[in-house]
């Protein structure tokens, strides 16, 4: 028989009094635990995967509900919602006494059911999934990561659910501060609280990039200086939970670096008539994939190593010919590197790669037929430059209308892919070569200055000796992150390099004009997200995690004098 997760926390120390100064009641993490639990529960059962027409109904549920607040029954104008791509962005505004003002950002959008198999009725309702989950793991032949699963959900600590941990448990803790924080009188308010709902983080974050774009108006109309994010996204710890507890202050950048190789079909009956490019891609692919080389290094920390996300060559069906191109796709890592700095590695790679290929091709030739062949060069070009030939070749228009065409699918790869081999053959470009670009969205990497640094470890510090729950500071948060463009400025030489480097306009960066801003991230943590045993720890997520982003949130050092009056 399963157990029920806990209505109540374990018994933690009590917090002392708030140190923001606010005239405020003291919080424990059992003030926050019931209504935070009860929040994530019912965005839990709104599903919302990403590009379904639930993801679309979310934010105007998500409305509805807060327009019930007490906070907002009188100011319904204080909560709407703005287009994002397909779906739309969530704003709820709580006013203070300043334009100073701080964002609570999630996203709502989930990944899909699938990994639950016969569960996935259950995915959205945490106690039916519950459940289901412990009576199929209740059998001796567990795996490891089975037998672990089954220990923590019959501990009660944890609980799992679709989209729970990642990301709606972080979402519930920032409308639990909100709602708080909208009961104290306007004159305890000091700041503004903005909290940001949005989509399809999971896909393109469109609505983290909309919302990006949209901030300078936003904040002009209503008068808001936005001093400090903080993201509430979900950690995976696989261990105690040291890991999990932590405030980041930076997030990891991506750079989806993507490398058409082309070569020179041939029957396969005669390999040395033509030229491999399965043979260039698979060296290519052993210099870049795991190579600590390419790695990034800051705050003393070194970035996970790069991954090959795709591999694949262009037939549709079988035959014996050798493939004409193969198409490789890397998720780069990064806390310092531009999109443009490691495209350049990428390119010093491909060219040693494709040296190495080609010469081994000759010298395979020549150690079967003894005759003596000189290796081809490969021309080895980024997609600005490819773009440029291919302009030379049939105009500027016709390139423009190539790159510019609709979508056929939302895979940002597959599109990448077939526009790249199309400015190919519009470039006349023939193989040997290697052409490499960026086949999605890039995501910056991001990390707040040294000074706020220090006021967020003193905060955690504080607040670790006055709860009895260790929080520690971490430099980097390892996922795909909102935080990559909610405050996130890039320079006009990085806008430009990313354009110049992207095939896909959906994909390449938005607006020069963004605010910029630094962003921390305090979220839940938990296990396994995305996966069927996906689980959020209680205790924390619910009772410590919205306490934690209150005392983020209200940080005096935040806080600027103001002249008297501001527009509304």
């Amino acid at each position: 028989m399963s157990q029920s997760p806990p209505t109540s926390p374990p018994s933690q120390p009590p917090a002392h009094p708030d140190s923001t100064g606010l005239t405020v009641p003291a919080a424990t993490p059992g003030d926050w635990f019931t209504r935070t639990r009860e929040l994530a529960l019912t965005l839990t059962g709104w599903p919302s995967v990403t590009g379904t027409p639930g993801e679309q109904q979310f934010p105007l549920r998500l409305r509805n509900l807060l327009r019930s607040w007490p906070a907002f029954q009188s100011e319904p104008e204080r909560v709407w919602t703005a287009p994002a791509g397909t779906s739309a962005n969530l704003y709820a505004l709580v006013r203070g006494q300043q334009p100073d003002t701080v964002i609570l950002s999630g996203h709502f959008d989930t990944v899909g059911t699938g990994a639950y198999g016969p569960h996935a009725p259950h995915a959205f309702t945490p106690h039916a999934l519950l459940d289901a989950l412990l009576r199929h793991l209740d059998r001796p032949d567990l795996s490891g990561p089975e037998r672990q699963a089954r220990q923590d959900l019959l501990s009660g600590e944890f609980l799992p659910g679709r989209g729970l941990l990642d990301m709606k448990a972080g979402l519930a803790a920032g409308l639990a501060v909100l709602e708080r924080y909208a009961a104290l009188t306007p004159a305890d308010r000091p700041v503004n609280l903005l909290l940001i709902a949005s989509p399809d983080e999971e896909q393109r974050s469109r609505g983290a990039r909309q919302a990006a774009a949209d901030l300078p108006a936003l904040t002009r109309q209503r008068g808001l200086r936005v001093r400090l994010g903080i993201n509430l996204d979900a950690t995976n710890d696989a261990g105690d939970g040291r890991d999990g507890q932590a405030v980041y202050l930076g997030t990891t950048g991506k750079v989806p670096v993507t490398a058409l190789i082309l070569g020179r079909a041939t029957h396969a009956s005669y390999p040395f008539d033509g030229t491999s490019a399965a043979l260039i891609a698979a060296e290519l692919v052993s210099r870049i994939e795991t190579n600590p080389d390419l790695t990034d290094t800051a705050h003393a920390e070194h970035s996970p190593p790069p991954a090959c996300l795709e591999l694949r060559d262009g037939r549709a069906g079988y035959d014996v010919t050798t493939p004409a191109h193969v198409w490789c796709a890397f998720n780069v890592l990064t806390y310092r590197r531009s999109a443009a700095e490691v495209t350049a590695q990428i390119l010093h790679e491909a060219r040693g790669a494709a040296r190495t290929a080609l010469t081994r091709q000759a010298q395979n030739a020549a150690r079967w037929d003894g005759t003596s062949r000189a290796a081809p060069e490969a021309a080895v070009l980024c997609f600005a430059e490819l773009r440029t030939q291919a302009e030379r070749q049939v105009g500027e228009a016709r390139v423009q209308a190539l790159l510019s065409a609709p979508d056929r699918t939302d895979d940002p790869l597959a599109e990448s892919r077939e526009r790249t081999l199309a400015l190919a053959q519009a470039a006349g470009l023939s193989g040997p070569a290697v052409i490499v670009g960026l086949g999605a969205v890039h995501y910056p990497a991001t990390h707040v200055d040294a000074d706020l640094g220090r006021k967020v470890t003193d905060t955690l510090k504080t607040f670790t000796e006055q709860t009895g729950v260790p929080v520690r500071v971490r430099h980097h948060f390892q996922g795909i992150s909102d935080m990559s463009f909610l405050g996130h400025r890039p320079s006009e030489a990085d806008r430009a390099a990313t354009r110049d480097l992207t095939p896909t306009p959906g994909d390449q960066p938005d607006r020069a004009d963004t605010l910029s801003f630094p962003t921390v991230n305090a979220g839940p943590w938990g296990r396994d997200y995305h996966q069927q045993f996906e689980r959020i720890h209680q205790p924390y997520s619910f009772g410590t995690l919205p306490e934690l982003v209150w005392r983020l949130a209200l940080m005096p050092a935040l806080v600027t004098p103001q002249e008297p009056g501001r527009p509304d």
